[in-house]
């Protein structure tokens, strides 16, 4: 570990939110490393005849786990390493369980190996109806059930806000002002003094 303990964004949401748009853009405003759940998995996961199911939100990890759990453990370990390296990451996926329950949130931040305070968890709350509408747009073969049986995809216990501390992104607002917004909630929280200062340059209006 560096002098220091880097920190990690943890960027959640239902499918159509707008999760990875707001992340890729706070990536590049910051200019950390993006590590997305889709990117980093799904090529193996599609070529291995994985099924896209609905994300049910569960305090406890199940006794065997599935191929979503793998997937995630593909993602917390590539995030793991690169904090141990001190690097600043932003992490993308639903986050369904570790956002609704306490016990998996605490798992999650073991297993990235650095404080609670290090870890920041950032909400994107977005519109059922605005949801429907992006996917149905989106148009992804993964989406197509989901179109379907929407009250399911998009049920009270996957849509409600999270249960742990938090930074909430409305999903309606125009990206630069989710930027914005967001980078003035996490600046106080940074841990990293490199990380702490850039940020507070970037939040900074210019004259």
């Amino acid at each position: 570990m560096t002098e220091f303990d880097p920190d990690a964004v943890v960027v959640c949401g239902v499918p159509g939110s707008g999760k990875t748009t707001f992340a890729r853009e706070l990536a590049r405003v910051l200019k950390w490393p993006i590590l997305d759940l889709d990117t980093l998995t799904n090529p193996l996961f599609e070529y291995a005849g994985g099924e896209y199911l609905v994300d049910v939100p569960k305090a406890e990890p199940a006794a065997r786990a599935s191929v979503n759990d793998v997937r995630y453990g593909c993602l917390y370990d590539t995030a793991r390493e690169n904090l141990l390296l001190g690097n600043n990451v932003i992490l993308v996926a639903p986050f369904t369980s570790e956002r609704t329950y306490p016990e998996a949130w605490n798992r999650l931040v073991e297993k990235l190996g650095v404080p609670t305070s290090s870890v920041h968890l950032a909400w994107m709350d977005t519109p059922l109806l605005e949801i429907v509408d992006r996917v149905r747009k989106r148009g992804a073969a993964r989406d197509l059930e989901k179109i379907q049986e929407p009250e399911t995809f998009l049920s009270p216990d996957v849509m409600r806000r999270p249960g742990v501390e938090h930074i909430r992104i409305e999903g309606l607002l125009d990206q630069s002002e989710q930027i914005e917004r967001f980078i003035a909630d996490l600046s106080p929280r940074i841990n990293s003094p490199m990380a702490r200062k850039y940020v507070a340059q970037t939040n900074t209006p210019a004259h």
